[in-house]
């Protein structure tokens, strides 16, 4: 699969959405950053700058000669309290695990960071190098991995423990090995970023597409509905799922007794 497309193709590019947003919960614009991961021989290969990604007149060029069977792309705004380098520009990776993040844990340096970060096993907790709530998630995601979770179930346990420890989160989280990729679509507020999946679409005809914003107007985008994990697996139609279903939990429905009109 051709990489290019997924940043510079469509109506609605991903540079578009670096100055041009249209469903973010706040502001219009991703400039703090960008970031392009694919896969070359099993292994992660990355771009990342801490610029806006109209400031790299080369990136079109590159990935024009790149192709690869996973690639992860993303526009930045920084979350506050996180430092604007190039370190903390997702896509993050490790070994053969790549993630990225929608979202954040709110107040994650003054109440969930400790937390989180002092239950990860020796050898990941060597690995970190920031102090953002990206790259404690994915070392949290690569730890159940590690313990024999589907990169579905790693998203979903990660992000409930995220989320009992931060208030008003939302986390939109995407892990891969390459091969196999997972998204996560949650929250512990009334809404959560937005999320779009398109299987076999004009851009990758041959496989899956997922987006936080459509990158053009097309019946070929399905909305991820909140709360859920979608999971991918070569070409493969894309498996999507309830995540207290994916962790054995009794999904609870309110209903609502009043007036309607």
């Amino acid at each position: 699969m051709p990489v290019r497309p997924i940043v510079f193709g469509g109506s609605h590019t991903l540079v578009r959405q670096s100055y041009d947003s249209k469903e973010m919960g706040h502001g219009v614009h991703n400039a703090d950053g960008y970031g392009v991961a694919w896969y070359h021989e099993g292994r992660p290969v990355r771009m990342r700058e801490a610029r806006p990604i109209w400031h790299d007149p080369e990136l079109e060029n590159v990935l024009s000669c790149v192709r690869s069977t996973c690639a992860l792309a993303l526009v930045r705004s920084a979350s506050p309290g996180i430092p604007l380098d190039r370190g903390e520009v997702a896509p993050l990776s490790f070994d053969r695990w790549s993630f990225a993040l929608n979202g954040y844990v709110r107040n994650f340096h003054s109440r969930a960071m400790r937390r989180l970060r002092s239950t990860l096993p020796d050898e990941l907790y060597a690995q970190i190098r920031g102090t953002s709530d990206t790259e404690t998630l994915f070392l949290l995601a690569v730890a159940e991995v590690w313990k024999g979770a589907s990169l579905g179930m790693a998203l979903a346990r990660v992000g409930e423990r995220a989320c009992s420890l931060g208030p008003n989160s939302k986390l939109n989280m995407i892990l891969t090995d390459g091969e196999d990729l997972a998204v996560s679509r949650t929250s512990n507020v009334d809404e959560t970023n937005s999320l779009y999946v398109a299987y076999r679409g004009s851009l990758a005809p041959g496989g899956t597409l997922i987006a936080s914003e459509r990158l053009y107007e097309s019946t070929d985008w399905r909305s991820v509905p909140p709360h859920s994990v979608v999971e991918v697996s070569g070409a493969a139609p894309p498996l999507i799922e309830e995540i207290q279903v994916r962790l054995g939990e009794p999904v609870l429905r309110a209903v609502a007794g009043g007036s309607g009109g």
